[in-house]
């Protein structure tokens, strides 16, 4: 089953819900020069209508162990935590961030504290889904607490040039529909502000040693030790290109700008 679609240049998405709450202020924009343009063929690096195990992720980049990103999670679409269709962040005992158009319906549980997908660590049901007004971002309330090692979230923008990793289970190559077994980690450049899928304030990234595919949707974006965005779509990756990923771009919800609205419905405030 799929869990990606498509699409030519950009597409409103729909919102499955707002919430009219307090949201940051928005930030300025980054000096410097404007980012670059991502390719025309960009695709929603997940599609929450079609939820599944046989989407793919990171594209080249390397297996890390759990202690590289032990905050991150993985989003699934049945009550096992089996069916994996996103990546997030955990970012306290019972908050979850990810990628709004990750939502839907089927989406129903958290594996979290493991370094493979579908297996170990603790499951936890989603008890409570919040979309943000402001962009591609959702906020999972799970079920009961668990324990862990929580990202920090980023004050600021990340300047452009900034080093970055982005993380996530997936294939080596587009298309494969086999997702990776264990989680994988890619080096990315912060190119400068950009849109995220729904509209919203995205920290563009150039694909370096890596390069995000479907079902990568939801992951952190990782700037000095801090979760700065939350993967929402990505450049097609050409056939055949497996190592080369300088030409290939990303968007990441800026959560900068979505750090009023997290701390009105979490509490959660960057440390």
């Amino acid at each position: 089953m799929r869990c990606r679609r498509r699409f030519q240049g950009r597409r409103a998405l729909r919102v499955t819900g707002a919430v009219a709450l307090l949201i940051a202020l928005p930030l300025a924009p980054a000096s410097g020069s404007p980012p670059p343009e991502p390719p025309a063929s960009t695709f929603q690096a997940s599609d929450p209508l079609e939820p599944g195990p046989a989407g793919t992720n990171i594209a080249g980049g390397e297996a890390v162990a759990m202690s590289d990103a032990p905050f991150a999670v993985q989003v699934a679409y049945d009550a096992e935590g089996t069916k994996v269709g996103c990546a997030g962040s955990q970012i306290s005992a019972v908050w979850v961030i990810t990628a709004k158009h990750c939502d839907s319906a089927r989406l129903q549980s958290v594996r979290l504290g493991t370094p493979y997908l579908g297996v170990g660590g603790s499951v936890r049901t989603v008890a409570a889904r919040y979309p943000s007004p402001a962009g591609d971002v959702l906020l999972l309330k799970l079920s009961a607490p668990h324990p862990g090692q929580y990202a920090s979230l980023s004050r600021t923008f990340p300047a452009p040039g900034s080093a970055a990793r982005v993380f996530g289970w997936g294939d080596q190559a587009e298309g494969s529909g086999v997702m990776s077994f264990q989680l994988k980690a890619a080096g990315v450049t912060v190119a400068g502000q950009g849109s995220d899928a729904s509209g919203g304030l995205s920290v563009r990234t150039q694909s370096r040693t890596g390069h995000p595919l479907s079902g990568d949707s939801g992951g952190p974006l990782i700037v000095a030790g801090k979760l700065v965005g939350v993967l929402s779509t990505s450049s097609i990756l050409p056939a055949g290109n497996t190592s080369g990923f300088a030409g290939l771009y990303n968007d990441h919800a800026a959560v900068s700008r979505h750090l009023g609205w997290i701390a009105v419905i979490t509490g959660i405030t960057p440390s």
